[in-house]
């Protein structure tokens, strides 16, 4: 009798799982949801890049990184107020391959005229999420900029500025 009245009062809060592929990207790029915030790149069953707004529980994101993930995908039931009605598992870490530290790639310094480029004491951080080696240039120049062509700093994770667009 107890153990009836414990399932009766567990409502299921998700359900209708899916799984699915998704190739990583080694590098966030900016995106506006609720707020301005970083998102992953995401090919998902081998489709095209794409933004990826969601967290993906288990999985420990590096910058620096491609990563191809077996995660599943959860419908949820009853999302909060202005929730996804889905979340994400990883299942398996299929490969996690650093790129060379050579590779170079464009990120925006701005989006919807707000600059993503943020300053503390001197340290220049993209979105506030990782540190910007500017090398001669200044935080200030570089949030002045449209984009930039950036590369991993090699042994932690940061960003190497290359060229101010």
């Amino acid at each position: 009798m107890l153990s009836l009245a414990a399932c009766a009062g567990a409502s299921p809060q998700q359900s209708k799982e899916k799984e699915m592929k998704l190739k990583i990207m080694h590098y966030k790029v900016p995106c506006t949801g609720a707020d301005l915030q970083l998102c992953y790149l995401v090919s998902k069953d081998g489709g095209e890049a794409e933004y990826f707004y969601d967290e993906i529980e288990g999985f420990e994101y590096q910058w620096g990184y491609n990563y191809e993930l077996l995660v599943e995908q959860v419908e949820v039931k009853q999302p909060m107020a202005d929730a996804s009605s889905v979340s994400y598992r990883l299942k398996q870490e299929v490969s996690k391959e650093k790129v060379s530290a050579e590779e170079t790639f464009q990120l925006p310094l701005t989006v919807d005229d707000q600059t993503v480029i943020q300053t503390d004491n001197e340290t220049c951080t993209y979105l506030g999420a990782i540190r910007i080696d500017t090398g001669d240039r200044s935080c200030a120049e570089l949030a002045k900029g449209q984009a930039a062509i950036f590369r991993h700093q090699e042994g932690e994770p940061a960003l190497v500025l290359v060229e101010i667009k």
